[in-house]
């Protein structure tokens, strides 16, 4: 079994689509034994953490990337790919992880036979028009991220998604095929963390929020927090907002309130969750599936979320794991119904977290490979 596997996401990095094309990417090297062709961007620090063979592909020049236009194709690595499979194109599987990567190279792949796969982490041009402030760059790339999903998603053997919405999604607007359809979900590539004890002081909860803060959809959610969810939280409270690269706007904000600690760039995550009573994550641009909501549950911490970064967590609704608000009347009612079942002491850890790992486990993401793809 060999699997070509072509991503624009950096395995080994922090963002939410890092983490998931790595567990991916760590399914497919394991059920393969290890036979994972990886193309991706140079310059990626590689974790021995995965059997593969990493190839990197460098920047195109200024004007292939400005031609790229016209080509369709929005990502660097055609041609090193092209040249590979000149040279051996013995492949069972190729990967598509996001439908960005096909342009310029699914016709080839399928004309020689090898089975292509599209892992479609969100609707790309919801994506592009909620994170691309500039209206011509925004356009240009809507036309081009919708050419690159029909066809990916027409041409592919397999096409799988993060979300059930983001499958119905693709379903309405680029209609029917004989691909095989599922939704694969994420899950962690890693043992999770051990649970640590918290003492809690009630009267001083501690709020966490984590995301990548120099993206729109991440930036929006701070500005989302402070403008209309921040007054609903209890007198006392402490509030810790962590994440990639915070933007000027982003550190003023969080500047301008004496309860409120910004870290950029954590080295370890979960050391600085782990200090929270309670998860909430207002990202309410986007599709796809939040990972972002991962880095509470897995801690057991309750979490409180938009209902757009909710999908795809929809088993673990209520019992106390996880809320969903739409406005901020629904928050507040949210908000104050978590705050007093801690204060009662009715939420338990060790219970979110069990739950949590009857749904993303390891193993239970290779499962899910091993049922759509009986071959592996």
């Amino acid at each position: 079994m060999r699997i070509l596997f072509i991503t624009i996401n950096n395995p080994f990095g922090v963002g939410g689509g890092d983490f998931a094309t790595h567990a991916y990417l760590k399914a497919f090297s394991q059920l393969s034994e290890g036979n994972v062709d990886v193309f991706m961007r140079d310059g990626i620090k590689v974790e021995r953490t995965i059997l593969a063979h990493f190839h990197p592909v460098p920047e195109r020049p200024v004007l292939a990337r400005l031609w790229s236009v016209v080509t369709g194709h929005i990502h660097r690595n055609v041609k090193a790919v092209r040249q590979l499979l000149a040279k051996d194109a013995h492949y069972d599987y190729c990967v598509f992880n996001s439908s960005k990567v096909s342009p310029g190279l699914i016709d080839q792949v399928k004309s020689l036979g090898i089975k292509t796969i599209t892992i479609h982490h969100n609707v790309e041009a919801e994506f592009v028009r909620d994170n691309t402030p500039n209206p011509m760059r925004r356009a240009i790339l809507i036309r081009l991220v919708m050419q690159a999903e029909r066809k990916a998603y027409q041409m592919s053997d397999y096409n799988l998604f993060l979300t059930r919405q983001d499958m119905e999604t693709f379903h309405r607007q680029y209609g029917e095929n004989r691909s095989v359809k599922a939704v694969i979900g994420t899950f962690e590539f890693q043992p999770l963390p051990v649970l640590k004890p918290k003492a809690v002081d009630t009267r001083h909860l501690t709020f966490a929020i984590t995301g990548t803060l120099c993206l729109q959809q991440g930036i929006d959610g701070v500005k989302y927090f402070f403008e209309e969810l921040y007054q609903y939280l209890p007198e006392g409270s402490q509030v810790i907002i962590s994440g990639r690269n915070p933007t000027s706007e982003v550190t003023a904000l969080c500047g301008c309130h004496a309860n409120v600690q910004l870290i950029p760039n954590p080295a370890d995550m979960s050391e600085i969750i782990n200090k929270a009573d309670i998860y909430i994550c207002p990202t309410r641009l986007g599709g796809g599936l939040k990972l972002r909501v991962m880095d509470g549950l897995r801690l057991g911490i309750p979490v409180i979320t938009h209902v757009c970064a909710a999908r795809g967590y929809e088993a673990l609704v209520g019992d106390n794991c996880l809320s969903m608000f739409s406005d901020q009347q629904e928050f507040a009612s949210g908000l104050r119904k978590l705050v007093a079942d801690i204060q009662r002491g009715a939420i338990q850890r060790n219970l979110i977290r069990q739950k949590y790992e009857e749904i993303f486990p390891q193993e239970a993401g290779f499962d899910r490979l091993r049922l759509i793809l009986p071959s592996l």
